[in-house]
């Protein structure tokens, strides 16, 4: 599926190298990956289990059009084979060496799974007082791991399967009970995040967790924007290229992460 999404004019991709070995930089013409003006970090959804930087190339490459940032489309282990810590310890460590020691301002990004992995990071960043990022978009999010609870029974979305779902969480978990606190990300302290984007299907499965985390996020005191769509599915702002909806959807998302995004700017 992701072969039939056009990348976009005027970016490139390269090999991120041993700031996050597997991972891809994508770079607006005449920027290079290591500018300290500013760059975005994206991390992809698959439930834990599924995608790499391949498959969400389109919507990495856009929000490097967009911004004018370099864009990090980033590798981290999967489960099952690599449970719940090894993925976030990799985005911890590639943190680490992108934003420079705190020299660099760096946005984050993810959609579905990567929008739980992207809410851990942040939140860990401001535990570990590391450099926070700047700004965060996070597309149909999975935030509640404990249960049922994320599922809405309403959902009508094609894109994410109940059973896919369970087992996949469960998969991340390994042997970590689902009481553990390390995944309650909602349980945890929401006041220090940055301007958050929040964008989901009224109708689709994590709907109900995106709303959560929206009115948490407010109850804290982060500025959020949402965009609630309606007759849409999981996710839909990776068809950017394909769907007006999602260019739309992308530059907004855009404006968040960083200042000189340029929302008129096609994606």
């Amino acid at each position: 599926m992701a072969r039939l999404l056009p990348l976009p004019r005027g970016v490139r991709g390269t090999p991120a190298g041993d700031e996050n070995p597997g991972g891809e930089w994508w770079l607006p013409a005449g920027v290079a990956p290591d500018t300290r003006r500013g760059a975005v970090l994206y991390i992809h959804g698959g439930g834990f289990m599924l995608g790499s930087p391949a498959s969400h190339r389109g919507v990495a490459a856009r929000l490097a059009r967009l911004t004018r940032l370099p864009v990090l489309a980033a590798h981290y282990r999967r489960a099952p084979e690599h449970p719940y810590p090894a993925g976030l310890e990799d985005l911890q460590s590639a943190w680490r060496q992108i934003t420079l020691g705190g020299t660099r301002p760096v946005a984050v990004a993810g959609d579905s799974a990567g929008g739980w992995l992207a809410l851990a990071l942040a939140l860990h960043a401001v535990e570990a007082g590391l450099p926070r990022p700047i700004g965060m978009a996070l597309f149909s999010p999975l935030v509640d791991l404990a249960g049922a609870e994320h599922i809405s029974p309403a959902a009508t979305d094609l894109m994410l399967p109940p059973g896919f779902v369970t087992e996949s969480v469960e998969a991340w978990r390994g042997e970590i009970p689902a009481s553990d606190p390390r995944l309650d990300l909602l349980g945890a302290s929401l006041a220090d995040l940055p301007p958050l984007f929040i964008s989901y299907d009224r109708d689709e499965m994590f709907a109900g967790d995106a709303r959560r985390l929206v009115r948490a996020a407010q109850t804290a005191g982060a500025q959020v924007r949402v965009e609630e769509g309606h007759g849409l599915w999981h996710a839909w702002p990776l068809l950017a290229g394909l769907l007006p909806e999602a260019d739309a959807t992308l530059r907004n998302a855009a404006a968040m992460l960083a200042p000189v995004a340029v929302p008129g700017r096609s994606a």
